[in-house]
């Protein structure tokens, strides 16, 4: 009902299901968001035993496994379906998804870390002193955990190397804002929602544009 009265330009139908090989029927994208969310005094790994119920084929709801999902995928969906996996541990389950659609591409399938990216180029614009849209060349290599490896060799403050316009030796990881979900689950009570759904939408608008010379 909230889709409806949006008026969103682009939408034509909202429909629901629970069988994916109904839902997922010559899908164009697929947005995997359902999983439990991190809460207080947890970390993403934290959720590999909660969230492996879920996604797990002994499940009493197995629908919702992300072994399920890939397989429905696999056999209706379009066969260059774009997959983006949201639900925590975003990496683990994405690869859950791809290793049982083989006939979908592996590089069609992506695990959210977006969400980083853009945690961290808010840290550095505020670190900075300036808006964030002067941030770029901002890369997140490996999980979507504190094990993650933000490149801040690479980033770019106004055209200028990071590392030449923020001079601050204890700044290192710390100000890419990698521990920004934990601060805000702290602060909340709750993981992130708003700032996900924004990168879910940035992680689209990436993978269907081209990347800007530079």
């Amino acid at each position: 009902m909230e889709l409806e009265d949006s008026l969103f330009p682009l939408l034509r139908e909202a429909s629901i299901g629970i069988d994916p090989y109904e839902v997922f029927q010559d899908a164009e994208w697929a947005l995997l968001i359902g999983a439990k969310p991190r809460g207080l005094e947890m970390e993403r790994a934290d959720l590999l035993d909660i969230n492996g119920q879920i996604f797990s084929k002994q499940f009493k709801i197995p629908r919702l496994s992300c072994i399920l999902q890939g397989r429905a995928l696999n056999a209706v969906a379009s066969r260059n379906v774009k997959v983006i996996v949201v639900g925590n541990p975003c990496n683990t389950n994405a690869l859950i998804c791809m290793k049982n659609a083989p006939n979908i591409p592996a590089k069609n399938f992506h695990a959210l870390t977006r969400l980083d990216e853009n945690r961290a180029k808010c840290q550095l614009a505020l670190k900075a002193g300036v808006f964030y849209d002067k941030v770029s060349n901002v890369t997140i290599w490996g999980n979507h955990s504190t094990t993650q490896v933000p490149n801040f060799l690479n980033a770019k403050i106004d055209g200028l190397p990071v590392i030449d316009v923020i001079k601050d030796p204890k700044a290192d990881r710390d100000m890419f804002g990698w521990q920004r979900g934990g601060v805000l689950i702290q602060k909340w009570g709750r993981s992130s929602v708003a700032s996900t759904a924004i990168s879910i939408v940035d992680a689209i608008q990436s993978l269907i544009t081209p990347t800007p010379i530079g």
